[in-house]
């Protein structure tokens, strides 16, 4: 599987270590395993962090559903690339990419002492400076570490909950040791509901109609978390139903940005 090739700063280079080691672990399980679709450890798309996520004022993890039409790639080269030199996914822009471009607009704000929205440059200027020093970055993971090949953008649940099916049984849970890796400020996920148990232990804070806060008990150390609407939403404000919430979220959260 593809470990990343992107150029870590010095002090980074232990973690990524550490993250291709986990994600190798998580190969030689899923061997032992039949997964969903006829799938099989090549299909496994790897994700993790971007160059200078560990540097951040602060360190911001996203975790989304699934990959669409990345099976068996690493999904932080392919967005690296895509931010930084294409500055855009596919045949869209990022400023026209809506997960995105609120990925990219939410970090920036929220590293930027959760500035108004409206002093949030456009997504293709935010990446002039992305994963550099001084720069933004940020972490990022799917629930499914499988990618929907369907060619429909919708999610496909049953293999998302294949997959997480498939590691119940698993005496480590993986997505818990990546999380602990990445030692995230903040953990961001995109309507996972009730799949969020997978992640580790789920304390829940408070429901919300755009926002609902928790917190998430790993072996080693508890994260706040909030879960939001699918970024990929295109009926959704990326200001008022998803920066603004986030914003006032973290602030009941107390903590220090």
């Amino acid at each position: 599987m593809p470990a990343s090739k992107l150029i870590y700063p010095d002090y980074e280079v232990g973690k990524q270590k550490h993250l291709n080691s986990i994600l190798s672990q998580l190969l030689i399980a899923a061997e032992k395993f039949t997964l969903p679709y006829n799938k099989n450890v090549e299909d496994i798309v790897w994700d993790g962090f971007y160059p200078h996520y560990f540097s951040q004022k602060v360190k911001v993890l996203f975790i989304a559903q699934e990959s669409l039409e990345l099976s068996g790639e690493n999904y932080i080269d392919l967005m690296h690339h895509c931010y930084t030199i294409d500055k855009k996914v596919g045949a869209l822009s990022l400023n026209q990419y809506q997960i995105h471009k609120s990925m990219l607009s939410i970090a920036y704000g929220i590293n930027k002492d959760c500035c108004e929205w409206g002093s949030i440059p456009t997504a293709t200027k935010i990446v002039d400076n992305f994963s550099i020093e001084d720069g933004l970055s940020f972490a990022f993971m799917n629930l499914s570490k499988l990618s929907n090949e369907s060619g429909n953008h919708q999610a496909d649940w049953n293999l998302i909950n294949g997959f997480l099916d498939t590691f119940k049984s698993s005496p480590i849970n993986y997505f818990s040791k990546q999380i602990e890796l990445l030692n995230p400020d903040i953990i961001i996920t995109m309507n996972l509901e009730s799949r969020l148990s997978a992640l580790g232990e789920v304390i829940p804070e408070e429901y919300g109609s755009k926002v609902s806060r928790y917190y998430l008990q790993t072996e080693t150390e508890k994260y706040p978390l909030l879960d939001t609407f699918h970024f990929a939403a295109i009926s959704k404000s990326p200001e008022e139903d998803f920066y603004v919430p986030i914003i006032n979220a973290l602030n009941k959260f107390g903590l220090k940005l």
